[in-house]
């Protein structure tokens, strides 16, 4: 499946808000007692996301920070639509491909099915926060890239 980027604009914040509400509400419930709208608009900052276009229409985000030593994902979301094609590998892939040269973090839940994602592609548990994990796919130190920039 071919995708593109686009840079967000703070029109995208609806579609994104809706998205991630869609996808993590139950898990966020379950962990969190519920879904915080405050905390979605606190970590929505349109500098750090692509939109993920697919024939011209939104079918996801990706949110990153750079930070000194490392990348941080903030937030991965795609359509339930475009869920199971290969999208979400490609764009990890990507991302790791451009940046293999730093550490790349993320944070999921224990019980996200994404997290099987993550760890196919590399990331390793580094630390645990009751069903909190974050991850890590440490730097390469070669110069070598493993993960290949495709898009499905």
């Amino acid at each position: 499946m071919d995708y593109k980027f686009k840079p967000a604009t703070s029109d995208d914040y609806t579609y994104c808000y809706r998205l991630t509400k869609r996808n993590m509400y139950d898990l966020f419930c379950k962990h969190w007692g519920g879904w915080f709208p405050t905390e979605f608009r606190k970590g929505f900052v349109v500098e750090n996301i692509a939109m993920v276009m697919i024939a011209g229409k939104r079918a996801g985000y990706l949110s990153v920070r750079k930070e000194a030593t490392s990348i941080y994902i903030d937030n991965i979301q795609l359509s339930p639509i475009r869920q199971s094609q290969g999208i979400g590998t490609g764009l990890l892939n990507g991302l790791l491909a451009t940046h293999s040269r730093v550490s790349i973090l993320l944070t999921t839940f224990e019980d996200n099915p994404a997290k099987r994602l993550y760890e196919r592609i590399g990331f390793v548990v580094v630390e645990r926060n009751g069903m909190t994990v974050k991850m890590e796919k440490a730097a390469q130190q070669d110069g070598s890239t493993e993960a290949t920039n495709t898009s499905g």
